[in-house]
């Protein structure tokens, strides 16, 4: 009458990927400056001085580095890969924001 499934449980050695979820959370702490950089251009009309300019700067080069990051951690051996993809999708969207601020910056 009840049918008892046994294959309910995987056991497995497979851990969840520490540089994926590091890398992760540097891409979303990018994005939120970028979205704050975004914020505090408008509001000055696109006056900020020349240190906000530097930090845009040097959080470029740290969304290229992060993506590196990230996609070494899609290769790890015995470990999911929900967080490096995770990782790497919001990492090249991260870079996508910050280049494409940027290249607008000096077309306009």
């Amino acid at each position: 009458m009840f049918h008892r499934r046994r294959d309910r449980f995987k056991f497995t050695e497979k851990r969840h990927s520490k540089k994926g979820m590091i890398t992760m959370g540097v891409a979303i702490v990018l994005l939120l400056i970028w979205g704050m950089f975004l914020a505090l251009s408008y509001r000055t009309a696109g006056m900020l001085s020349m240190y906000y300019g530097s930090a845009g700067v040097f959080t470029l080069i740290l969304s290229v580095v992060n993506i590196i990051f990230a996609i070494q951690s899609l290769f790890e051996e015995n470990s999911f890969q929900l967080f490096p993809r995770i990782a790497v999708a919001l990492s090249v969207l991260a870079l996508c924001g910050w280049g494409g601020t940027y290249v607008a910056g000096f077309i306009f």
